[in-house]
């Protein structure tokens, strides 16, 4: 039996390697597969608690498998029956997890709590480990990654064979079992809550399984790709799905989206795929027989009370349709008409008509592709869905029953809708607030919802668009005809969506170039730009006349025009998208206007945006035109001279867009800005000419964003991230020069640093820097962002729809604060007092230093090696290792030793994702990759060299016990991980250092106090051995148990292929067993001295040699 590690471990060193499997990987991982075939075939499935186990237990003394009795004591007995109560197991297995929760984590001096909660951690872990690895599984025969033809043949045949024999079922039924609070699943009223992870933190139980849930959907999704699901199958998944659907009114949270998602998907791909893979010459599995179709179509027919349940059994009668059109396709091409053909006829058309009325479409936009939840579920997972949703849309659209549903529905909204007519010539829209009224009280219409439905498939996958005739053919009916503007708009989008790649953005040009449609074209937004400018300044050279309202139905036609456009030039072929647009004026005219709504402008300047890196001089002409038609950016000396109140950007953003917490046009502008200062070349000014740009993002857009009312959140961040990547900008590209020394001594005349200089004489960068060394407002800011910690973010992140933006602010946030380390030491000596160096300022408050490491440990180590500051760190940590070996006196606090507490970043840090700190510090190469890294610590300066040289004098042992102790640590657990192990146990066994023989001949053989016999056993209390005195020099119990394990490993795993390796084994081998080796030719050890080294073991007294759990 292979344990579950072991086999996550083997299949991802097998089918995730950034190289092919070597055949001894693949031999290893089809051996791992077929010995884990039973625990993967009853997954989950755990030996339940027994009366005699439990009298076992009670009665203190229990017999593991291949193990000497082990004596409990009432903390033992305690937690194995609390642990066996709580997890639904028997009684037996709790003890044996408290015995590797010991071995795992040393619970000495833990409290019972503590002890639970690892014990159960501990067992959370092996299951995530097994569902784990047969996702893993499922993931290499279904998504294209690259592997032989024959490794995903090999693995496709084994899962074939576990789906064939239940898998799927034993899959639906843990997805329902897990979800019972009782203690099989989510817990009992009486369990505990929480449970400690493989890291040591506190995770809520629920939180744990609802993971796992999630894991096992997704399997449940890949397994209908690998065996096509029985009728069975589907009925028990729909029948769990709306169990689920049904919970989300309770409970919200976002895994338990993500867990219905997989159940819905799971029905509609059975249905699509299982319908597509049918012909006249093979039948499908699911419409073979004629009674499951009444019957499923009977259930999924009948309407609920529950409108969440509703919403995703839409989902599925769609998937339904689909099926039942596609089966009737291949009955029609074989030329046989039956009854039960024609009764499916009925049901399509019963179906469809449910479908058109309830509009599934918008409820499928609503409840699952517009949510939070599917936009941050696996990206794997989410390709999948959306390839099916796909293939769903275009055999839905390629079927003559469906076309004329969709006709029905678009001659239903142009009849529903008022008719206007875009603005063109002198014609303008009448009664636009109308419509807009009319379209609230009716609802989304189902074709408006149709078209957004198509948008937001191929939103994500354009690859998808390749080739898709049907859809192309769909787009020139949907473009025919609008009489209003939520059509209009509706289409247009989806074109925008439809010109995301380069071959959709051709095409879509091309649409709207030529004669496609009568009303809808290039020329129409271009014409009514220029229509509305005309009119605005008629209005503005009348005496006494007031701008015109500008009319919500062009303002959204015109938006979504914009849209099309954006998406058009951002994707076009470069050489080809030159010649589309030779006058882009137009698109500058109504910037100025103060009835133009905010969110044109923002469409306007986005549009404007991509035409920058077109050419550089289209780039020229961008700024000429802004200068000549956009809004005034107005600040400091000039704003306070000015007595009449100006309409710039200041004012729209404080007084119009503030009042209506949007900010559409204040984000566009500050894109739209930052997209033409980075294509600037040149640097010569240094960014003076940008000073007012800068002031006004620093006084009026970042600094009191933190307080600003936000309608949409996802606006908050996109105005954060906008004025973070102009800071990021500035420090980026201009350098700090000499004669900025000087600029302290125009600092004299200012008595604190609040007072500014005149704007005149002020540089984006140096004003920046001052604001940091300060402490002051975009530093403030910053902090604001990171000091939430890692979790906050990482919960926001996965929950939200604005995670991917907050993802980003943070990076920036952390890119700005590194690119002002490498600038302030320049001028800090020189700006002193009123300024300080960054260090010093973060030092003033210690949890900023907190949040900044804990927002990015795992990019930490990559951050170091960007910014060259890797060398000077890993010889600074050496050193500062080196120098508390000088210590003469016992350090009583811990947490106050320099050397522990360098020690626990290591050995905390081994198991990271590489490369680590640990890997940083102690020299291995991450350059290449860590696993086949040659660690020299004999000519690399690091903690390595120091921890080696420690362990080899073992010096002042009263005073650096506790280094001693964990430097045996360190290695065991670096020969324990999988990416270290080969290198370090590669450099102990090296015959230079004779570390394993040396240490032998050291503390492997030091006297040992006695144990008392009267002292009482507690496995909960061991530290890897099988007693302990703690009154008695501790530590040497705890370097003697790191080094015995340590040797351990070297016997089991070491490559004996290798000399140094086999010559290291057999010399541990003759010193434990008190002989002489013998060599022989073939490297074994003679018999004579293993029977010498046997007789010489019985000689030493047994209270001296410890038993190793």
């Amino acid at each position: 039996m292979v344990s579950p590690k072991q086999l996550l471990s083997t299949i991802e060193s097998a089918l995730l390697g950034s190289s092919p499997p070597t055949p001894a990987q693949r031999i290893e991982l089809m051996h791992a597969i077929r010995k884990s075939l039973s625990s993967l075939q009853s997954l989950l499935s755990y030996p339940p608690p027994k009366p005699s186990d439990r009298a076992q237990v009670q009665s203190r003394e229990v017999r593991l498998p291949d193990s000497p009795p082990i004596s409990l004591d009432d903390q033992d007995v305690w937690i194995a029956l609390k642990l066996s109560d709580d997890l639904h197991l028997n009684e037996i297995d709790c003890v044996r997890l408290i015995v590797s929760a010991n071995q795992e984590w040393s619970l000495m001096g833990r409290d019972p709590l503590e002890i639970l909660r690892l014990a159960a951690g501990l067992w959370y872990t092996e299951r995530r480990d097994l569902i784990t690895a047969l996702y893993t599984l499922f993931r290499a025969v279904v998504l294209d990654q690259g592997l032989e033809a024959d490794i995903v043949s090999d693995v496709q045949k084994y899962l074939e064979d576990l789906i064939n024999a239940g898998l799927r079922q034993r899959l639906i039924s843990l997805i329902k079992e897990l979800n019972r609070e009782e203690p099989a699943g989510l817990g009992g009223p009486n369990c505990e809550r929480y449970v400690l992870d493989s890291r040591g933190a506190l995770v809520e139980r629920q939180a744990v399984v609802c993971r796992e849930r999630l894991i096992l959907g997704h399997c449940l999704v890949l397994s209908v790709l690998v065996v096509r699901t029985s009728p069975k199958d589907v009925k028990d998944i729909f029948s769990t799905l709306k169990d689920s659907a049904a919970e989300l009114s309770q409970s919200n949270t976002t895994l338990k989206h993500q867990i219905t998602f997989s159940l819905l998907f799971s029905v509609v791909i059975a249905f699509v795929s299982d319908a597509l893979s049918a012909a006249p010459d093979k039948t499908s599995v699911l419409s073979c027989d004629a009674s499951f179709r009444h019957e499923f179509h009977e259930i999924v027919m009948a309407v609920g009370n529950d409108p969440n349940v509703e919403g995703f059994v839409d989902g599925v009668r769609l998937a339904w349709a689909v099926h039942l059109m596609l089966i009737l396709d291949v009955i029609a091409a074989t030329g046989t008409v039956s009854n039960a053909s024609s009764n499916d006829l009925g049901y399509l058309h019963s179906c469809l008509d449910v479908l058109f009325s309830n509009n599934v479409f918008q409820s499928l936009l609503e409840k699952v592709l517009r949510t939070a939840a599917y936009q941050n579920d696996d990206e794997d997972m989410i390709y999948v869905y959306n390839g099916y949703l796909h293939k769903l849309i275009t055999c839905f659209l390629s079927q003559p029953l469906a076309r004329d549903k969709v006709k029905e529905s678009k001659e239903k909204a142009m009849s529903m809708l008022s008719h206007y007519r875009m603005a063109s010539s002198h014609d303008f829209l009448h009664d636009s607030n109308l419509n807009s009224q009319q379209a609230i009280e009716t609802g989304p219409l189902t074709f408006v919802s149709l078209l957004e439905f198509v948008s937001e498939i191929y939103q994500k996958e354009p690859e998808l668009l390749s080739g898709n005739d049907f859809l192309w053919t769909f787009v020139n009916f949907a473009g025919e005809d609008h009489t209003n503007f939520q059509t209009l708009s509706a289409f247009l989008n989806m074109l925008s969506t439809l010109a995301c790649s380069q071959e959709g953005a051709s095409k879509v040009f091309e649409l709207l170039q030529g004669k496609a449609f009568r009303s809808v074209g290039w020329s129409t937004l271009f014409d009514c730009l220029s229509i509305y400018d005309e009119k605005f300044k008629q209005s503005i050279q009348t005496a006494g006349a007031m701008l015109p309202e500008f009319p919500e139905g062009d303002a959204k036609a015109l938006v979504a025009y914009l849209n099309v456009l954006q998406k058009v030039i951002e994707n076009g072929n470069p050489i080809e998208r030159k010649k589309w647009f030779p006058d882009i004026e137009p698109l500058f005219k109504l910037l100025s206007y103060e009835n133009v709504p905010p969110y044109l402008k923002g469409a306007l300047r986005n549009a404007i945006a991509t035409f920058v890196r077109v050419s550089p001089v289209l780039k020229d002409t961008i700024w000429s035109h802004l200068e000549q038609y956009d809004l005034p950016v107005v600040v400091g000396n000039n704003a306070q001279q000015m007595s009449a109140q100006v309409y710039d950007m200041q004012f729209e953003l404080n007084e119009i867009e503030a009042r209506r917490e949007q900010y559409p046009s204040t984000i566009s502008f500050l894109n739209l800005l930052n997209a033409l200062i980075a294509e600037e070349r040149d640097v010569s000014d240094r960014g003076r000419r940008f000073i007012g740009i800068f002031r006004f993002i620093y006084d009026h857009v970042f600094g009191p964003f933190p307080h600003r009312a936000y309608a949409d959140p996802c606006e908050k961040w996109q105005l954060v991230v906008a004025c973070l990547q102009h800071f990021h900008m500035i420090l980026s590209m201009y350098d700090i020069k000499d004669e900025d020394i000087d600029s302290v001594a125009d600092l004299s005349q200012f008595s604190t640093p609040t007072q500014q200089s005149p704007l005149q004489m002020q540089l984006p960068v140096l004003e920046l820097l001052k604001d940091f060394m300060s402490g002051k407002t975009v530093f403030r800011n910053i902090m604001g962002i990171l000091l939430p910690g890692v979790n906050s973010v990482i919960t926001e992140r996965t929950s939200q729809i604005y995670g991917q933006l907050l993802e980003k602010a943070l990076q920036l946030s952390l890119e700005i604060i590194i690119l002002v380390l490498e600038k302030d030491l320049f001028l800090s000596d020189f700006w002193r007092p009123l300024y300080q160096p960054l260090d010093v300022i973060l030092a003033q408050d210690h949890n900023q230093i907190v949040a900044l490491l804990d927002s990015r440990m795992v990019g930490l180590v990559q951050l170091l090696l960007k910014s060259n500051a890797a060398s000077s760190l890993i010889e600074d940590y050496a050193a500062c290792l080196e120098l508390r070996l000088e210590e003469c006196q016992i350090i009583e606090n811990s947490s106050d030793d320099p050397g522990v507490l360098i020690m626990q970043l290591l050995i905390d840090n081994v198991s990271r994702p590489a490369p680590n700190v640990t890997h940083l510090l102690l020299k291995f190469d991450l350059d290449t990759t860590v696993e086949r890294t040659v660690l020299q610590p004999k000519y690399h300066y690091s903690c390595l060299k120091v921890i080696l040289e420690i362990l080899d004098e073992l010096v002042k042992p009263d005073v650096n016990a506790m280094l001693h102790e964990f430097g045996f640590q360190l290695l065991y657990e670096l020969c324990l991980d999988p990416l270290t192990c080969a290198p370090t146990m590669d450099l102990l066994s090296n015959k230079k250092y004779q570390f394993f023989i040396k240490h032998l001949d050291t503390i492997g053989i030091a006297p040992l106090p006695k144990r008392n016999s009267n002292q009482a056993l507690r496995i909960s209390s061991l530290h890897q051995l099988d007693f302990i005195c703690i009154e008695v020099t501790p530590c040497l119990f705890f370097q003697r148990a790191w080094l015995l394990k340590l040797l351990a490993i070297e016997l089991h795993v070491g490559d004996m292929s290798s000399s140094n390796h086999r010559d290291a084994s057999q010399s541990i081998l003759a010193h434990l067993l008190g002989g002489k080796i013998v060599g022989s030719t073939d490297g074994a050890i003679s018999h004579s001295s293993l029977k010498n080294g046997a007789e010489y073991t019985r000689t030493i007294s047994k209270s001296k040699v410890p038993f190793i759990t």
